[in-house]
């Protein structure tokens, strides 16, 4: 009687542990979709189908359920979307479509090439290719909780078509949608000398690397390809996705997306497992150049539509670049075409490296910028700050000049006047100084500036 009971007691954590199993494995799908089209007969391309093959290799490695697609015609295109559709619509997970050809966008709207297009003017575009919003729609229908969309497909275009423009066009991202293009919107890619392209290259290599999460394996794919081509090209990378995922974890296969941490390292800029964080403020940076010597500045960052500007005051000279969010990545373009690509290891502190690793940003922040609008400051001001390790205290009058503050400060019987423009929750005032004095607007309704290069404070609060 004890042993039947003892090998029934045994039969159901068995059966329990079955049920566990089969469910985590539901819960955790993977699929993927590759395509890679090269034999076009007006413009054969050499790497594509060898891409195509080695990143379905991987995946599968990674746990994928793949579906490849070699040379695929315009019907057997479709289908295979159509059909992709249908399984994440059935297993939800994660989805991954991957395509390597060429590629065009006319109208704003970005167009994957089958070999049997056939064109001879802007219009067979529409009439011929296979819209990338078709992959992007048929994951969105699906219940998967994460869709990873990856385009090798900004190679030159050699059809002629007027109207059709060199490059893809952006594609929004969402909370559950992780988009890559192996080079920026409107450039154009490297299809490659060796087997592979360039981005198709270190992509395969970094899913291959256990452990590295989706942020580390794009940011690793994005490095190798500048690095490679000189910075000829640099992958773009869009995503608003917080949640955690790996590619190649430790643990079964199965395990496609880790629980979100209950505590994050972005805790600290009010982020949450679908929010992206504020980071609208001010903030001292110290970093180094690409000749290695080191530098101390000062950092305003303030949104601007979709994207955050990022504004330097770095040894007597303004930079600007706009950043996007990829995951829990900011990659940030500056005007060179050079990429810095900022991480966020907690506390007030964000951290940047070059996307050729020559060169590091480093940004705490000083003062945080209210999120709600707030109205313009005007009236009489008490002021407080540490001016390059002297206190001081003293007074600040603010008045509206048109579109301009005119700001005087009585400091100690010194007076001190500037002018200031406002963007958003920060206002920027020239004093006749290298380097402004940058005030951020506080949801307590405090003015906090930083100034002298991010070695001074000063707090104005109104009278």
């Amino acid at each position: 009687m004890t042993n039947f009971k003892v090998q029934e007691f045994g039969c159901v954590i068995a059966a329990i542990l079955f049920t566990l199993v089969a469910l985590t494995q539901v819960a955790t799908a993977r699929t993927a979709l590759v395509i890679g089209n090269g034999a076009y007969p007006k413009a054969a391309l050499a790497n594509p189908r060898n891409d195509a093959s080695d990143i379905a290799d991987a995946l599968r490695n990674a746990g994928f359920d793949v579906d490849l697609r070699l040379d695929a015609r315009r019907r057997d295109m479709q289908d295979a979307i159509a059909r992709f559709g249908t399984r994440l619509k059935s297993k939800g997970g994660v989805g991954l479509f991957y395509f390597a050809g060429h590629g065009v966008q006319f109208g704003g709207e970005n167009y994957l090439l089958p070999i049997d297009a056939d064109i001879t003017a802007a219009e067979d575009f529409q009439r011929v290719g296979i819209s990338a919003a078709e992959a992007v729609d048929a994951m969105a229908k699906g219940r998967n909780e994460l869709s990873i969309v990856i385009l090798d497909a900004c190679r030159d275009n050699p059809f002629p078509a007027d109207g059709g423009t060199r490059g893809l066009s952006r594609i929004d991202s969402g909370s559950s949608l992780f988009v890559s293009f192996s080079t920026s919107p409107g450039a154009v890619a490297l299809d490659g000398s060796g087997r592979n392209s360039p981005y198709t290259k270190h992509l395969v290599q970094a899913i291959g690397t256990p452990e590295l999460s989706i942020e580390d394996t794009f940011k690793r794919t994005l490095k190798g390809v500048y690095t490679e081509t000189k910075g000829e090209q640099t992958p773009w990378l869009s995503s608003s996705f917080f949640g955690d995922f790996i590619f190649r974890p430790a643990g079964p296969k199965t395990a496609a997306l880790a629980p979100t941490p209950k505590a994050s390292p972005l805790d600290s800029f009010e982020a949450d497992a679908q929010k992206m964080p504020s980071l609208a403020g001010v903030y001292r940076s110290t970093g180094t150049y690409p000749d290695g010597t080191a530098y101390t500045g000062m950092t305003a960052i303030t949104p601007a539509e979709d994207q955050l500007r990022f504004t330097w005051w770095v040894g007597g000279k303004v930079y600007e670049g706009f950043g996007r969010w990829a995951g829990r990545m900011l990659v940030v373009e500056l005007s060179d075409n050079q990429r810095i690509v900022y991480t966020f290891p907690g506390g007030e502190k964000i951290e940047g490296e070059w996307a050729d690793g020559t060169a590091t940003d480093k940004l705490e922040r000083a003062a945080r910028a209210a999120a709600r609008p707030m109205p313009s400051p005007q009236g009489r001001y008490n002021v407080v700050g540490k001016d390059r390790g002297n206190s001081y205290t003293g007074s600040l009058t603010i008045t509206r000049d048109g579109g301009n503050f005119l700001f005087t400060w009585n400091v100690r019987g010194t007076v001190f006047r500037g002018t200031g423009t406002r963007d958003g929750n920060l206002i920027t005032v020239d004093w006749g100084s290298a380097t402004p004095i940058i005030y951020a607007l506080t949801d307590d309704g405090y003015m906090i500036a930083i100034y002298a290069g991010g070695r001074s404070l000063e707090v104005a609060r109104r009278k």
